[in-house]
């Protein structure tokens, strides 16, 4: 019994581990994420790719912008 509730205990974290997210720092603090701080935390970030999540076009990714990328898979 004791090696079930073990390896339940054991899974539980690797799944935690497993939908952890990448931060983000916004290292300027205003707010949102520029292509360097977004490059920071997703090396294969592109341009294009920026482009693509910063959905209203302005040059940076906010909070919501981020998050809807999360969840549309386009980043990890």
């Amino acid at each position: 019994m004791k090696k079930l509730i073990v390896l339940t205990f054991g899974l539980s974290l690797m799944g935690f581990a497993a939908s952890a997210q990448t931060t983000v720092s916004d290292t300027d603090g205003n707010g949102t994420f520029s292509i360097e701080e977004m490059t920071a935390a997703y090396p294969d970030m592109t341009a294009t790719l920026f482009a693509e999540i910063d959905v209203d076009g302005s040059g940076a990714i906010d909070a919501d912008e981020l998050q809807a990328a999360r969840e549309n898979g386009q980043i990890n």
